[in-house]
């Protein structure tokens, strides 16, 4: 009778805590302690405790595979939120965030890199020539070009139609302009093939350096400054 009392007093401190807190480390730990439980006392656990035993553990696994799942579809669903469906990039809430997770960990850590803006030049022409279905390719495969140009460790986002950021994290501005140039030589003058078409990229930049005391809104507001003082007048235009 002790042990089976001991038995329910674990089993309702383990639901108190289960219920009071995150419930994933704590079903993780209560099927440990509720094993070791039945190993030390089973001798003296009559056929009720040990069916209420498996009914415990049971029940916790359950739970737990429950919010496993849960916790996949909700990260499914963020997902959807941050994502641009067009190009599979970040979309501007998702680069604003990430933007923001940044430029928190430089200020922690004084970190500094570099944000860049791309803008097609004319980018409508193409749609007024060809149709939106061959704009939507010009901007999937920009978005292609893009992130196989970046590392792991940076962020590529559509901010909204012809408009694309890049977030060179963790990296000296020097060479983060170095890498940038690079980025530029590739972006300019890429071919999109279209049909029987091939679309050549026109671009232009805006760049503003980040550090500890670089705010988000202002960093926008300078990559976005020096892109329109850069854009270029040539045309987005097919080949004929």
């Amino acid at each position: 009778p002790g042990t089976h009392c001991m038995l329910l007093q674990n089993l309702k401190n383990s639901y108190l805590e289960i219920r009071d807190h995150d419930p994933a480390p704590h079903l993780v730990a209560t099927l440990e302690k509720l094993s070791q439980f039945a190993i030390d006392h089973g001798a003296s656990i009559d056929r009720h405790g040990f069916e209420l035993l498996e009914a415990a553990l049971r029940a916790a696994a359950e739970t737990e595979q429950g919010l496993a799942m849960q916790r996949a579809r909700i990260r499914h669903l963020e997902s959807l939120t941050i994502t641009d469906d067009l190009t599979g990039l970040l979309n501007r809430r998702g680069f604003d965030l990430e933007l923001d997770r940044t430029l928190a960990r430089a200020k922690r850590q004084d970190e500094r890199g570099l944000l860049i803006l791309c803008d097609l030049n004319h980018f409508k022409s193409v749609n007024d020539t060809y149709g939106h279905p061959a704009g939507d390719a010009v901007l999937r495969g920009l978005a292609q070009l893009l992130q196989r140009s970046v590392r792991q460790t940076d962020y590529v986002g559509r901010l909204g139609g012809d408009e694309f950021a890049i977030l060179m994290t963790q990296c000296p501005v020097d060479q983060a302009r170095a890498r940038w140039r690079e980025l530029e030589h590739r972006i300019v003058g890429h071919i999109v093939p279209w049909e029987d078409r091939r679309i050549p990229i026109s671009a232009s930049f805006g760049i503003a350096p980040y550090g500890p005391e670089s705010q988000s809104a202002t960093l926008m507001f300078m990559a976005d400054r020096d892109l329109y003082r850069n854009k270029g007048p040539r045309l987005v235009r097919a080949d004929d």
